[in-house]
């Protein structure tokens, strides 16, 4: 019985290794710190943009508001683009505080989703 279990146990693991080793292809990282690395810069890449987006959108609402010589028109809409402007830096700043309120309520740390601790494999 004991000699049946053990054919049974090398053929399953004869059988798992079918595909064999497959290695990564050159230019992919193979440690997930380098991976959330990757993630990382290219977050606070699209963060830095959207601010310089805001920031411009911002200036150049007020150079219109101060240009618009008294039409109404051209007035609100500079009024409008300053708002918005300002709207697009508080959600920028509040997207942080969200995130990290959800990955405290899905996994129970302020980080989970902001520096996540990844397992090399």
């Amino acid at each position: 019985m004991i000699n049946i279990i053990n054919k049974l146990i090398v053929k399953s693991a004869q059988a798992a290794d079918v595909v064999g080793t497959i290695d990564l292809p050159a230019g992919i990282p193979k440690e997930t710190t380098q991976t959330t690395d990757i993630i990382s810069a290219l977050v606070r890449f699209i963060v830095v943009i959207a601010g310089i987006f805001a920031l411009w959108n911002l200036l150049t609402g007020g150079l219109a508001f101060i240009s618009s010589g008294g039409d109404k028109g051209k007035l609100t809409e500079a009024q409008n683009k300053i708002q918005m402007s300002l709207v697009g830096l508080v959600i920028i700043a509040a997207s942080f505080l969200i995130i990290a309120i959800v990955s405290k309520v899905l996994f129970g740390d302020f980080g989970a989703i902001l520096a996540p601790k990844l397992k090399s494999i």
